[in-house]
């Protein structure tokens, strides 16, 4: 009996250092460390290795002592191992996922040692059962569309499953309004712990609410961004990140940015244009070094909500402004330079001509929506307006913005609003 317990052993030790040898070639091909994949408990991913070792060596220990140990506890230390040697592939499988994923609209390729021929992938309006397919879809999304990628999390989330959060743009290059899709959501991997190998990929939209394949409303969702009309000028704009893409809204990550603002008199409607004349005097010389600066995109109100009224205007400056003390200053003393920190903010966007009513509007659809799901809007809001006075109202952008207090990202799955089934 400790014959046979020991060839079982050594069996098993073979089997580990096969799984050793394929994941430190893997790592070979992928060696860029990734920080969203939580490292086993023993070790971080740059010492797995070592991590390899220890599993291999706690195997082979067990065969040593055979003689002491009783079939059951053989059969503990045999058990430990394998839950080790599991947590090891997941781990390792879940770190190559947060390196591939940044490659995939990149390149169009994927590793594909890594991905079962019978990979099965599905989104809210997609599906494919096999590896062909699989990489089919990624080669089309690159050939129609210019993709922004950015991936905020991975991480194990199941003995068989490792879970992504992302954000994606993709521009319709195609047609002359060249619209921009936008999507936010998870992936859920499912992974065979004894090999490695990715089974099947599930995409869930955070903006729907049934996300299984074939859902209606995922194609409406699709459909409403295609038609959506509104021009973005190609001018210097804040740079944020879209984090939560909803049917309604989107939250957003804005980083720090440099503004020239002037007060608007008593009275001014959240809509008013009030300000904007002698904003443009100061952008276009009205300084002190009389330099000629350019326009960007949006023009920024400040409204306070319990009259409705607006307080401020402000002109984003160009990046290259991020020093205030670079900006040059105003000749006129009510224009005050300000650098905008790093924000959170929700935004609902409209077309047309901002009339005060529509402002108003918008803005309680909105704060009624984040507390509907959850968020703290904070008091007060901004209108955004990015289009010249001549463009037609039907193609003008607008947004409604709310900062969100106590936001944090990546979100916990207490704070989440729940989307997966």
């Amino acid at each position: 009996m400790q014959l046979n317990a020991r060839l079982h052993t050594q069996l098993r030790v073979s089997a580990a250092r096969r799984h050793a040898a394929h994941f430190s070639r893997a790592r070979s091909v992928h060696a860029s460390r990734a920080p969203f994949c939580p490292p086993l408990k023993t070790s971080s991913y740059d010492e797995a290795p070592a991590v390899e070792e220890r599993v291999l060596v706690k195997l082979e220990n067990d065969v040593e002592p055979a003689g002491n140990l009783n079939a059951d506890a053989q059969a503990t230390n045999l058990q430990e191992a394998e839950r080790q040697r599991q947590a090891f592939i997941m781990n390792d499988t879940c770190r190559f996922l947060a390196t591939d994923l940044k490659m995939l609209f990149e390149k169009g390729e994927i590793t594909e040692a890594r991905y079962s021929p019978d990979i099965t992938f599905e989104d809210p309006i997609t599906k494919y059962t096999n590896r062909e397919g699989y990489i089919f879809n990624i080669r089309l999304l690159r050939t129609f569309f210019n993709i922004q990628f950015d991936l905020f999390n991975v991480a194990v989330s199941g003995p068989d499953t490792v879970t992504a959060t992302w954000s994606m743009e993709m521009l319709f290059w195609l047609v002359p309004w060249k619209p921009t899709l936008t999507f936010t959501g998870r992936t859920v991997y499912r992974v065979d712990p004894q090999s490695g190998l990715i089974l099947s990929h599930t995409d869930y939209w955070d903006a729907l609410q049934r996300n299984g394949f074939l859902s209606l409303e995922g194609l409406q969702h699709v459909l409403r961004q295609f038609l959506q009309l509104q021009v973005t000028p190609g001018i210097e704009t804040p740079k944020y990140t879209v984090l939560k893409r909803f049917k309604d809204y989107e939250i957003r990550a804005y980083e720090p940015y440099t503004v020239a603002e002037t007060s608007m008199g008593s009275g001014a409607g959240p809509a008013s244009g009030a300000g904007f004349s002698d904003l443009a005097r100061y952008l276009f010389g009205g300084n002190t070094a009389q330099l000629a600066m350019e326009m960007t995109t949006p023009v920024f109100q400040n409204i306070e909500p319990s009259s409705n009224s607006s307080t401020a205007m402000q002109f984003v400056m160009e990046k290259r402004y991020a020093d205030l003390a670079a900006l040059p200053a105003p000749s006129d003393p009510r224009i005050a330079r300000k650098r905008e920190e790093a924000r959170y903010a929700a935004a609902i966007r409209f077309a047309g001509w901002p009339l005060d009513f529509e402002v108003v509007s918008n803005e309680r659809q909105l704060r009624d929506m984040l507390i509907r799901d959850g968020y703290k809007p904070a008091v007060g809001y901004q209108l955004a307006r990015y289009n010249d006075p001549s463009t037609p109202p039907g193609i003008r952008r607008n947004e409604v913005l709310i900062r969100l207090d106590g936001f944090v990202w990546p979100e916990s799955e207490a704070t989440s609003p729940a989307k997966l089934p």
